[in-house]
């Protein structure tokens, strides 16, 4: 992004003489509008965005596609890792040379809103025509839009069924299932030597409990930026992870931990040394092509025990606009081509989500390999039975993941009871939101 100046020299070559100081320093007061239409600029455009090696190959093919409809924008492409990306979008926003197209994630919208560094994006001529309005409503808050859906995924339990079979253990009817059926569940499977039933590295994320307390009504923050469940809530959660534990369900302490460093590709479930999981959808082609076999996919237990379903469709990511882009218009060109042309959505496909354009998603259905076909299948068959999403996570609610984790390690451990560990996440949390 580089705004004209009389010696011709970019604005973003003229920041980069400071940026290994950037990261301290405030956002420059910003350029552009919020609305009344996009304003052209000098059609230099960088954009940023995560993912792995595929990811970062196809976006580049549809870069190169973008690029042949629209003479006189260039475009400098800058891939990264989740963790590397933030970082590093942090000291581009700091220093005020913020990519003019940018991934988003929940965790992070209202933050960067709060920073000054992203552009509303309702009156640039994006169309979102065919985008549902719960969709749009994720990446909406004070009125404006500021992350627009590139599609949407759901939590699910992954379940290896050679694994299942192995262990003699029969499949569970995930429509009517409780969390003392999950446990069950997964014991059995420990108990035959066949699998570990379940590696529990997920029960330190937010997303899982979050779930778990929509099903009692409550929820992980309120409309008003709070925390949104009670005490109760989350020490039934924490007891639950020890009753597990006690119960063989899920491994001793150390493996847990070992098991949340190696990474996905390394997990248990991965390895074909676990038997379940719970991911996100778009996480299926990535488990299956590592394992190598099939899996299946189950709803998360407790959904028809609670006062209101716990499940939703999230976000996958967001496509933003950063509010000092140099050329409002081909930013918006570009969005709108990675949301809504033929040639964006032959290539991604489901990577990032099924399509947030439902005509897009609908055409594209034959063309999925199996394994996001399998995620499209189970969110169809979910869909009829959610209910209203989540609000847009709090400025510092990104923190709530690393936050979570540590009170888990210390509780599995045995170095906090199950109330100190929920005093110690909501007070940690609390302070990072401001609540």
């Amino acid at each position: 992004m580089r705004n004209s100046n009389p010696s011709g020299v970019s604005r973003r070559t003229l920041a980069k003489a400071g940026i290994l100081g950037a990261a301290a320093a405030p956002l420059l007061a910003a350029c552009g509008n919020d609305g009344g239409g996009a304003e052209e600029g000098d059609g230099e455009l960088d954009f940023w965005w995560w993912g792995s090696d595929p990811r970062h190959e196809y976006t580049q093919q549809i870069i190169d596609a973008f690029l042949a409809k629209n003479e006189g924008v260039t475009i400098k492409p800058s891939p990264n890792e989740f963790d590397s990306y933030w970082d590093a979008l942090n000291v581009s926003v700091s220093g005020n040379n913020a990519p003019d197209v940018l991934q988003q994630d929940d965790r992070y919208l209202r933050d960067y809103a709060d920073k000054n560094a992203l552009l509303a994006l309702d009156d640039l001529g994006i169309d979102l025509s065919n985008i549902e309005e719960g969709t749009l409503q994720t990446g909406r808050f004070d009125g404006k839009t500021y992350g627009i859906p590139t599609g949407v995924n759901a939590l699910t339990l992954v379940v290896n069924p050679a694994l299942v079979e192995a262990a003699g253990v029969a499949m569970p009817d995930d429509k009517t299932w409780t969390w003392a059926d999950f446990m069950q569940f997964t014991t059995d499977i420990s108990a035959s030597g066949a699998a570990i039933g379940n590696s529990a590295i997920t029960f330190s994320n937010e997303s899982l409990f979050n779930v778990f307390a929509r099903q009692k009504g409550e929820s992980l923050y309120t409309d008003d930026g709070k925390l949104g469940f009670t005490e109760g809530t989350m020490n039934a959660w924490w007891q639950m992870v020890l009753d597990m534990q006690a119960s063989g369900a899920i491994p001793e302490s150390s493996t847990i931990v070992e098991s949340f460093a190696a990474g996905q590709d390394q997990a248990p479930l991965a390895t074909g040394t676990g038997a379940t999981e719970f991911y996100w959808t778009n996480q299926i082609g990535a488990l299956q092509s590592v394992l190598g076999s099939d899996l299946v996919l189950l709803r998360v237990p407790g959904e028809s025990e609670g006062s209101q379903p716990g499940l939703y469709l999230k976000s996958a990511m967001f496509w933003s606009i950063s509010r000092t882009t140099s050329d409002q218009a081909a930013s918006a060109k570009l969005v709108d081509f990675l949301l809504n042309s033929d040639e964006s959505l032959d290539l991604m496909l489901g990577d990032r989500g099924l399509p947030a354009n439902t005509a897009q998603r609908e055409r594209i259905l034959p063309q999925l390999p199996p394994d996001q076909a399998l995620a499209a299948s189970y969110i169809a068959d979910l869909t009829p039975d959610l209910g209203e999403g989540p609000v847009v996570p709090p400025v510092g609610s990104g923190t709530a993941a690393d936050i979570m984790l540590g009170v888990f390690e210390t509780l599995i451990f045995g170095q906090t009871t199950v109330e100190e560990s929920t005093a110690a996440f909501m007070e940690q949390l609390s302070a990072e939101i401001g609540a």
